[in-house]
């Protein structure tokens, strides 16, 4: 991405390989999802805003969920807006990496208790 502060709604749909229409539909649609506008009512985004909506894309294209599943889903991060500031594969990644030392402190444990 650019060292752009804001994108316009063509450069997020060309960044991200999707139609403006959707985008305008996903605005209407999830709540967190809320680009700023200009003087004559042009969308603006912000890499935050495109960050949310590459977490969208993600949560409908590749993990399957409806809108309304993925409405849910959302909607527990927006409760915590600090995760948002990572896109969901690499949260994925961070998770996946979490589990693994819990597993390999339990297994350490484990062994330090026989």
């Amino acid at each position: 991405m650019a060292d752009k502060e804001f994108f316009s709604i063509k450069e997020v749909a060309d960044i991200l390989k999707l139609k403006p229409y959707i985008l305008r539909y996903w605005e209407k649609e999830f709540a967190i999802l809320k680009p700023r506008r200009n003087r004559v009512g042009r969308r603006y985004y912000s890499k935050k805003d495109i960050d949310i909506v590459r977490t969208i894309k993600h949560v409908l294209y590749d993990q399957g969920f409806t809108i309304a599943g993925a409405k849910k889903k959302l909607a527990t991060v927006s409760e915590e807006p600090e995760q948002l500031s990572l896109p969901l594969r690499e949260r994925m990644k961070v998770l996946k990496e979490i589990r693994e030392i819990r597993d390999d402190l339990k297994k350490i444990s484990e062994m330090i208790k026989t």
